[in-house]
C-alpha cells in the first residue's frame, strides 16, 4: 500500500579523462568528452561533444565564466553563464549559478544558490499533451 520513496538518482564518478586543476586559470572555450573535472578557473564556454554521455564535475574551488553544457553535471562551484544538462544535474551545497539552467533531472542540496530560471527539458512536449477533462454533470433530485 505505501511505497518507500526511491532515493534520488546519483551520478557515480569512476574517473575523469581531463582535469583543470586548482592552480590553473584557462582563457578560451573548452570542448570535452567523457569526464572533465574543473577545480581551477575557466573564462570561456565549457561544452561537451554532442552525442556523448559526458560528465562535468565542478569542485567547490572551481569557477566557470561562460556557458556550460554536459550530459551529466555535478556542480559544487560557481558558474556565471547559462547551464544546459541533458540528463542529470546535481547542485551541491556550495553551488552558485548566475544564469539560466535547463535540465532533465535535478537534485539540489540545501545551500545551493541559483540566480536565474530553472527550466526542465521536455516540458514543451508534455504541455502539448495536456487536456482538460469535461466537468461532471450535476444531478437534480
Amino acid at each position: 500500500m505505501f511505497h518507500k520513496k526511491k532515493p534520488a538518482p546519483r551520478v557515480t564518478i569512476d574517473q575523469f579523462s581531463s582535469l583543470i586543476s586548482g592552480n590553473l586559470s584557462l582563457v578560451g572555450d573548452v570542448t570535452f568528452e567523457e569526464g572533465l573535472k574543473v577545480s581551477g578557473e575557466v573564462r570561456g564556454d565549457v561544452c561537451h561533444k554532442p552525442g556523448t554521455h559526458s560528465l562535468l564535475a565542478l569542485s567547490a574551488e572551481g569557477r566557470i565564466e561562460g556557458n556550460v553544457s554536459s550530459y551529466d553535471a555535478l556542480i559544487d562551484g560557481t558558474i556565471v553563464g547559462d547551464l544546459v544538462v541533458e540528463h542529470l544535474l546535481e547542485l551541491h551545497s556550495n553551488a552558485r549559478v548566475r544564469g539560466n539552467i535547463r535540465y532533465r533531472q535535478l537534485s539540489m542540496e540545501n545551500g545551493a544558490v541559483v540566480d536565474g530560471t530553472l527550466n526542465r527539458m521536455g516540458d514543451e512536449e508534455e504541455s502539448a499533451q495536456v487536456f482538460e477533462l469535461p466537468r461532471p454533470q450535476m444531478r437534480e433530485g
